[in-house]
């Protein structure tokens, strides 16, 4: 094998910790044939440089990166063009997630079947169908030494209620949803536009009654927001145990829990 070529494949694993084929093929050796360049990482994954992680994604093995789990949410951002990490795993990445998963979601429009890495299992989410593109209401946020595209704190918000069991469960929304020191109710709004469901609409509804004090909401934009819910009745978990209806939200919520102490975190 020619040592320069090899060597450029060695220079880009010690750089890059998580990388598609596609982002491999176009920066390393670009003088040679793609032939040679998949030759050149085949032999690095026999070698154990590199590992797979699914199609056409890996991970490195290789100085810094060696015998180390991967960044977990670079994984899922790499998935797919349009992955943007988002449920349990977004509130893990703004920083105000209650307890820890070994779960990763990230939202695409892309079907991509569940996979695991090094003890961590990666679940893509379907985007709202009337959401064109599922990268708008995305910021970025560290993690480590990268850059990763994660939901903004108002899809977030709306993403795990309308997917609790994405999110960890509702104690567990509640208690990292407190984190927040604000969201913007117009953001919300615009978000739950392209939801498109009254059921979501109720509940998102109900938890910002919820944190309305601690978020700055004003009573009146709630008001206008439970008279967009309509005439049906909704429910927030599907349990069979004892229920309370909310009127304002046309919302039944599992009854007699401690929502107050789980808001306060």
């Amino acid at each position: 094998m020619n040592t320069t070529k090899s060597s450029s494949t060695l220079r880009f694993l010690e750089r890059n910790e998580v990388f598609t084929l596609e982002e491999y093929m176009h920066a390393v050796d670009p003088a040679v044939s793609e032939r040679t360049r998949y030759a050149n990482l085949s032999n690095a994954l026999r070698r154990g440089q590199a590992y797979r992680l699914r199609r056409s994604l890996y991970a490195s093995n290789l100085g810094v990166y060696r015998d180390r789990v991967p960044n977990v949410y670079l994984v899922a951002s790499k998935v797919a063009l349009d992955a943007v990490v988002s449920h349990h795993s977004a509130l893990e990445l703004h920083g105000v997630a209650h307890t820890p998963l070994r779960a990763v979601y990230y939202t695409s429009s892309h079907r991509v079947d569940p996979f695991e890495a090094r003890g961590y299992r990666f679940i893509r989410m379907r985007p709202p169908r009337l959401l064109e593109d599922n990268t708008r209401f995305s910021t970025q946020a560290r993690s480590s030494d990268a850059l990763v595209p994660v939901t903004t704190r108002e899809r977030t918000l709306v993403d795990c209620m309308r997917d609790l069991s994405a999110a960890g469960g509702l104690e567990e929304v509640l208690r990292s949803l407190g984190g927040f020191a604000s969201v913007s109710f117009d953001a919300v709004a615009e978000y739950l536009s392209h939801v498109g469901s009254p059921t979501v609409t109720a509940r998102v509804g109900w938890a910002l009654e919820l944190f309305a004090e601690s978020w700055g909401i004003d009573p009146d934009t709630l008001e206008h927001m439970a008279h967009s819910v309509g005439r049906g009745s909704y429910r927030l978990v599907r349990d069979e145990g004892p229920q309370r209806f909310v009127g304002r939200w046309r919302l039944y919520v599992p009854e007699a829990l401690p929502y107050a102490e789980w808001v306060r975190g």
